[in-house]
């Protein structure tokens, strides 16, 4: 893991969801997020399962925050939700100062698209995109 608690990233929060494990469907196993910056790039961010009723409340989805004391890692093998090198890891102590007021230039939205050309060569993939 990466030291970012002396980094300040201005993101938008696109997506939020519970993460759920293949043994036990019905418990969340990680709060996951999709995040864009000011030029549309795209970076997953993850905390663990029990900050999901931390997080739920205090984020709303299209609004840009400025986020500050987390951490960043490379993604997990097995799941990934853009293609970006590394992931946001969020903690108890992460800060989101609102900021959406005053960034109007933000992308209201972001993806990635797979040509259906290359879908052929997933079929035996463990990297899972949604």
């Amino acid at each position: 893991d990466s030291d970012g608690l002396q980094t300040l990233l201005k993101l938008r929060l696109l997506h939020a969801w519970g993460s759920y494990g293949l043994k036990n469907p019905t418990l969340i196993f990680n709060y996951c997020t999709l995040w864009n910056d000011e030029e549309g790039t795209l970076i997953q961010g993850t905390a663990p399962s029990e900050l999901t009723r931390h997080f739920s409340p205090l984020l709303q989805l299209g609004s840009v925050y400025f986020v500050s004391n987390f951490r960043v890692k490379p993604p997990a093998p097995s799941y990934r939700s853009c293609s970006h090198k590394l992931t946001i890891v969020l903690s108890a102590a992460t800060q989101f100062e609102d900021v959406t007021r005053s960034s109007p230039s933000f992308w209201p939205d972001a993806f990635e698209f797979t040509p259906f050309s290359s879908l052929h060569s997933r079929i035996r993939s463990s990297v899972y995109l949604t």
